[in-house]
């Protein structure tokens, strides 16, 4: 913990940081904080922070900037303020004026997020598990491949690719399709593990794709989570280097990687450079809460010096808005 004053120090560098992106003279933190001490003083405190990890020199005549630790440091001991009302009318007014499935509006979310906070935006859907099943669909792609697709009654959509062990004609699938939506269709969406004496009626190829299927509703059930990303394309406008944009468009592209780096808490959770496998990279996310009792994520991804004050703020709003209208 540090003192007070040193701790008014690195505040006041951070943000200027983050509103300038230049390094930042002691003098410019008198000016900022309005310290009634000596410019030597600030300078003694800025060398303390130095040594201490939280700041750093780019160049000998030049000022500091904030390290990770610098900006952890920040966050941890941050109170965000409440979004401008402008803001937070735009984000009330989507959600009590938005009519669509949760596909759409998960999607839509995304967008409003990046549009409000000007960084990329990500949210992902509950997981389906629990959820009652409307619709259950099988479609043959080849003799040997299906496409399993479950809609739940919140209007997520399951999908699952099915390799069959046998080739399996149009007539029989319908069967197993049939089969697999009379087990499911009205009831909770977990994994199938029997439908029935009729089943025993199919052929032998048509059994093995009923059995295949099946597993692939518990895949399914157990594994399943939408992922929306709006805003990417504001990318090269954060981010000065470009093999750093390239680097985050690699993370934002791997659906896995990014479900990893927001499932690691429950809350609110903030997550920066060395927590992360880009350097220059933050993500600021929240959890939100969903009727079968799951929970959904919503985040922004920026870089480092990102405007934490107005990332945190949005990212709960929006999360807690989202949370009320798929609930209610």
């Amino acid at each position: 913990m540090l003192e007070d004053r040193r701790a008014t120090v690195l505040r006041a560098l951070v943000e200027e940081y983050i509103a300038s992106g230049e390094p930042v003279s002691s003098r410019t933190i008198l000016e900022r904080t309005g310290l009634d001490v000596s410019g030597a003083t600030v300078r003694n405190d800025l060398a303390a922070l130095a040594a201490e990890g939280y700041v750093a020199q780019p160049h000998t005549s030049a000022g500091r900037v904030p390290t990770a630790a610098g900006y952890r440091y920040y966050v941890d001991h941050l109170t965000p303020p409440r979004l401008r009302g402008r803001t937070r009318e735009r984000i009330a007014t989507f959600f009590n004026t938005v009519h669509m499935e949760l596909s759409r509006l998960l999607k839509a979310t995304s967008q409003l997020l990046a549009d409000v906070t000007h960084y990329p935006a990500v949210v992902v859907g509950p997981r389906p598990t629990g959820e009652k099943v409307k619709a259950l669909h099988v479609v043959q792609l080849t003799a040997e491949r299906a496409l399993l697709v479950i809609v739940t009654e919140s209007g997520q959509v399951c999908q699952e690719a099915c390799d069959l062990p046998e080739p399996v004609d149009s007539t029989e699938l319908a069967e197993v399709e049939r089969l697999l939506a009379g087990a499911l269709v009205g009831g909770e969406l977990t994994a199938v593990e029997a439908v029935g004496a009729a089943g025993t009626r199919l052929s032998e190829p048509a059994r093995a794709a009923l059995d295949v299927l099946a597993a692939g509703v518990g895949q399914a059930a157990a594994e399943h989570s939408e992922l929306y990303v709006g805003g990417a394309r504001r990318m090269p406008a954060i981010w000065d280097d470009l093999q750093t944009v390239h680097r985050v468009l690699e993370v934002l592209e791997r659906e896995a990687m990014i479900l990893d780096i927001l499932a690691r808490a429950s809350g609110t959770y903030i997550q920066i450079g060395d927590d992360l496998p880009v350097e220059d990279l933050a993500v600021v996310s929240t959890t939100f809460p969903v009727a079968t009792g799951g929970e959904g994520r919503v985040g922004v991804i920026g870089p480092m010096r990102m405007d934490y004050k107005k990332a945190i703020s949005a990212v709960e709003e929006i999360g807690r808005e989202l949370g009320d209208r798929i609930s209610g």
